[in-house]
């Protein structure tokens, strides 16, 4: 029985140490992992010098030409083949050139003046390279026509402007004539009723002229 215990503890003990010295072996190389990966070395620039970056911006203001009143000064009594024109100064107050502007008219009292494109008010609107001249309107520059004869029911959506390309850059100047007119048509009261055609209406017009920036760039510096 003595040898047989002795055996047992032998055989246990053999086995304890070889546990002892697997379990050293795993914890060392644990070690050596964790060692070779904190103390890898490693590089690293950045610039002294910080890199400034701005966005630019859009913005368009619209104010009364001339003597004009724009389109802020109401228009009354009308009669057909009436045309009263408006100045109005466009200026890009941006620091984004713009690729192009459109123009586009709403009424808030929609009447047959601006849902007929036939009976309806129409517009011209022309450009001039200068301001025009305060009394009689005229151009002492060169005047081209940017937006042609067209109803203000075509106007309900933004219609392009063929401006002078100067007029796109940032901080550009815009001299517009915009003359509006009433188309020939016929009416008759009849014992005072008015029919329902082009008399004693009325619009409240809002006039949008709006800007696009220039197309996107990819500029290596």
């Amino acid at each position: 029985m003595k040898l047989g215990y002795l055996s047992t503890l032998k055989t246990v003990g053999t086995l304890t140490t070889k546990i002892a010295i697997v379990a050293a072996a795993s914890i060392g190389g644990a070690s050596l992992v964790s060692s070779s990966v904190f103390a890898a070395l490693t590089a690293s620039a950045t610039n002294t010098t910080a890199t400034a970056v701005s966005s630019g911006y859009m913005s368009l203001t619209q104010a009364p030409g001339g003597a004009s009143g724009g389109f802020t000064t109401a228009i009354t009594a009308m009669a057909p083949l009436d045309s009263v024109v408006r100045l109005v100064t466009l200026t890009n107050a941006s620091t984004l050139n713009a690729a192009s502007m459109t123009v586009a008219v709403s009424d808030a009292t929609p009447t047959v003046l601006t849902t007929n494109g036939t009976t309806g008010l129409q517009t011209t609107i022309q450009q001039c390279s200068v301001a025009y001249t305060a009394v009689t309107y005229a151009c002492s520059g060169s005047e081209t026509t940017v937006r042609a004869a067209s109803s203000l029911l075509s106007l309900a959506t933004p219609q392009a402007l063929t401006l002078i390309p100067a007029s796109l850059l940032a901080g550009g100047v815009t001299y517009l004539k915009v003359t509006i007119s009433l188309p020939d048509s016929t009416d008759n009261t009849l014992n005072g009723v008015i029919p329902a055609g082009i008399q004693n209406k009325s619009a409240a017009l809002t006039w949008t002229i709006a800007a696009t920036q220039r197309t996107a760039t990819t500029t290596n510096s």
